[in-house]
């Protein structure tokens, strides 16, 4: 979603101080002393699979639902201090005000949603180097001549993005030997790491980053060097701390969030000044992203000369790169890390075999967790894999739900019939031979994107349905295997994965049927009767024989399970269900079974237009609010009756929160003008972001903070933040800042915007999730940390 930074010289940011903060909200008249939250543990290590499922819900809990509010976006700024405020543009306005539901969407969850990811990718080195990419190097070059082809790449996309105009450097060096200082692009993460890094904190070496938030025309926030020098970002020692194996659930869910965010990247072109290109002349679109084209935008005659991939140089060059790796990511799992007997590892013998598996196939799955060694050449500092073991070999459903949404995503990007997605210019200037290969638009096998996503697809789709769906009650359960080709299946299934299924289940028709888009999948679904992958048909008995019939079967069948079973009128809701005894797994009255129910209900209305899963929803949320939500703590307890001292949060727990309350306000309170349920919405959303994410209790209610006594984590005179560990540029952590208000020598800043999350070099910790956090409730009034 692109928007325009608003930019504040200092002597704006003096003038309009007052009136933004005489603005704020007034706090609500204190009945006694809130009780003091403060951190009594937080597991810092970096678990891919339920990190990514959050930032998914992060994304979508960012500029769509700050926008699904009537914020305007280019009123938000990442420069002033202190943060929080949204500078109303509307003629009603009295101006600037503490906005806090609003920023931390637009900003805060939002960038923070992309920094993981990006430290995935390009940065942190935890994963697979995708200089040994099956698409990328398919000779399987060993050394200095993968280093080049990876190199080759770099530079390449550089070019096609501009980004050889500020970021990659031309002329490589031993130090430098991809063109981006730093960069580490990886194929594939590991399945989960110590995430400790050691960032430089040089106040002389500072740099400017743009992106399509804050982009070139209108000038970058300065920050230090590691923003354009990834060099530091690596794991300060790599073997020690990374777990050395993938899955399909950290490969599928990091895989789901960077399409997300392809998808956003790829909305619109730019031109030399980073300025919006949305059309070009048609037979001028095979120029796009040549170096030195003269394309110009068609709309705007103003515009600066050359068009170029992507939403701004970074981002159109990053998108590249992310293409790039899952598309290698997508061969990689074909033909090298399947199984047939759980214990040895291959693959199918071409794309067109993928295409074709059906059930009379001897059975073929990801195994769940494939451990990895790995050599380094000479030549080549990038660690290359030298041997593959099966370390879990059964299949876990959400494993699958990842591969299927994050394959979906990538199927739309290439789609030509998604009129709004892969038929647009900026997603066909990618798909026309440079740089990815174009496709004939058929499931034939072709070496695409398209049809390696298609493949993925077929592959993860049937094996749900051969592996994890119960014949009795055409259920998926949670974990499956296999012997002698024949599956063993357990017999229960969470409300998490069936809500997160559902949801890759509906992602996937809605690509397949062309209607999957950025954003906008907030309507009911248009009826699907065909799909790219029913011929040929699957080969399972009825309803799940062809592609379509399977998508159609689980998406009710998953929306009716929530309905029927796991929740009741009350709002009541279920953790999980035993398909064995047709009965809820146990009695357990928990947080997450309601916000999985909410999520679930809410997808289900969407696939099906039946309001009776909206209502039900609606219940369910009720319930959740009298029954959870703690009015003193201002906080969400995670069972029913918990009056303890504690309560922990998780990155799944703590999506799970987001979506209800997003989904929520945009399919009931915004739709049917429930003034008080969006109130109540917002609050839960400032406050839940605000105390989760950044650790900052607001102890006196005044909306502003305290620093540090109102944050919850302090270490020494440095606040830790909460389920966040770090910032940077994006949500406005710069690491350094001048020293006056007119611009002075830059002094080190550990926390520029005193909002209790620190500057990633202070933190020695990226910008990402912890695993966990556990807060403490404290006895009204007490001194803070």
């Amino acid at each position: 979603m692109r928007r325009r930074a608003l930019l504040l010289v200092p002597a704006v940011l003096s003038a309009v101080a007052a009136e933004a903060c005489s603005h704020r909200a007034s706090p609500a008249p204190a009945v006694a002393p809130p009780p003091v939250i403060t951190v009594s543990a937080r597991d810092t290590r970096f678990v891919v699979r339920e990190h990514m499922m959050a930032a998914l819900e992060m994304q979508l809990s960012g500029e769509p639902f700050a926008t699904a509010m009537g914020r305007q976006l280019a009123a938000y700024s990442r420069d002033w201090l202190p943060p929080d405020v949204y500078f109303d543009p509307s003629p009603s306005s009295f101006g600037p005000r503490t906005d806090l539901p609003g920023f931390s969407s637009a900003i805060e969850s939002y960038e923070y949603s992309k920094q993981p990811m990006n430290e995935l990718a390009f940065e942190s080195s935890a994963g697979l180097s995708l200089a040994y990419g099956p698409v990328l190097n398919p000779t399987a070059a060993t050394g200095a001549a993968a280093c080049g082809l990876l190199r080759a790449q770099v530079q390449h996309l550089g070019g096609a993005s501009n980004a050889t105009s500020r970021f990659v450097h031309a002329t490589t060096t031993q130090a430098n030997p991809l063109g981006w200082p730093g960069i580490w692009p990886a194929m594939e993460p590991f399945e989960s790491f110590d995430p400790a890094v050691a960032p430089t904190n040089s106040v002389s070496e500072a740099c400017s980053i743009s992106s399509d938030d804050d982009p070139g025309t209108t000038g970058a926030l300065v920050s230090d060097d590691y923003e354009c020098d990834a060099t530091t970002l690596h794991l300060v020692d790599r073997a020690a701390q990374v777990d050395s194996a993938i899955s399909p659930g950290s490969s599928g869910w990091a895989g789901w969030k960077s399409a997300l965010w392809i998808m956003n990247y790829l909305q619109v072109m730019h031109d030399s000044d980073e300025g919006p290109v949305s059309e070009v002349p048609e037979d001028q679109l095979a120029q796009v992203g040549v170096p030195g084209n003269g394309v110009l935008d068609v709309t705007n005659g103003d515009a600066a000369i050359g068009t170029f991939l992507g939403s701004s140089d970074i981002e159109g060059f990053q998108a590249g790169m992310m293409l790039t790796g899952l598309d290698d990511e997508a061969q990689d799992w074909l033909t090298a890390r399947t199984t047939t007997d759980g214990a040895t590892l291959g693959g199918f013998a071409d794309l067109g075999a993928a295409l074709a598996y059906d059930a009379s196939a001897p059975l073929r799955w990801f195994p769940a967790e494939i451990a990895v060694t790995e050599t380094t050449d000479a030549g080549c500092d990038f660690p290359r894999a030298t041997g593959w073991a099966v370390r879990t070999l059964g299949s876990r459903l959400l494993d699958l739900a990842g591969i299927l949404g994050a394959y979906a995503s990538l199927y739309a990007l290439t789609d030509t019939a998604n009129a709004t997605v892969g038929g647009s210019q900026p997603c066909r200037a990618y798909f026309d031979g440079d740089p990815f290969p174009a496709d004939d638009q058929l499931p034939d096998g072709e070496a695409t994107l398209h049809d390696r996503a298609l493949a993925m697809i077929r592959v993860a789709l049937l094996d749900l349905a051969r592996m994890h769906v119960d014949p009795a009650s055409g259920l998926p359960v949670d974990d499956a295997s296999a012997t002698n080709g024949a599956p063993s299946r357990g017999t229960t299934l969470s409300a998490t994965s069936a809500a997160y299924t559902l949801l890759a289940i509906r992602t996937t028709r809605r690509a397949l049927s062309d209607q999957l888009v950025l954003y906008l999948n907030m309507k009911p679904d248009t009826a699907t009767v065909s799909t790219p992958l029913d011929a040929p048909a699957l080969g399972l008995p009825a309803p799940l024989d062809t592609a379509t019939d399977a998508l159609n079967a689980l998406v009710a069948g998953l929306a009716d399970l929530f309905y029927d079973h796991l929740t009741d009128a009350t709002g009541r809701a279920w953790s999980g269900w035993d398909v064995s005894l047709a009965a809820p797994t146990s009695d357990d009255d928990t947080l997450d079974a309601h916000t999985a129910a909410v999520r679930a209900l809410l997808q289900g209305y969407l696939a099906t237009g039946n309001t009776k899963y909206r209502d039900r929803a609606l219940a369910v949320y009720d319930r959740v609010e009298t029954t959870f939500w703690d009015p003193v703590a201002r906080v969400y307890r995670t069972e029913a009756g918990d009056t303890s001292s504690s309560v922990t949060y998780t990155p799944v727990r703590f999506g799970l929160v987001q979506a209800m309350l997003r989904d929520v306000y945009e399919l009931v309170a915004s739709v049917d003008r429930r003034a008080a349920l969006a109130a109540q919405v917002l609050d839960r959303v400032g406050r839940v972001n605000k105390l989760v994410l950044n650790g900052w209790d607001d102890r006196d209610g005044d909306t502003q903070v305290d620093y540090p006594s109102e944050c919850v984590q302090v270490a020494g005179p440095l606040a830790r933040g909460g389920l966040q560990m770090g910032e940077r540029t994006l949500s406005g952590e710069t690491g350094s800042a001048p020293s006056t208000s007119d611009g002075g020598p830059r002094v080190v800043a550990t926390d520029r915007e005193s909002d209790c999350v620190p500057e990633i070099s202070a933190a020695g910790l990226p910008s990402a999730l912890a695993d966990s956090i556990t807060f403490q409730i404290g006895a009204a009034g007490a001194a803070g940390p």
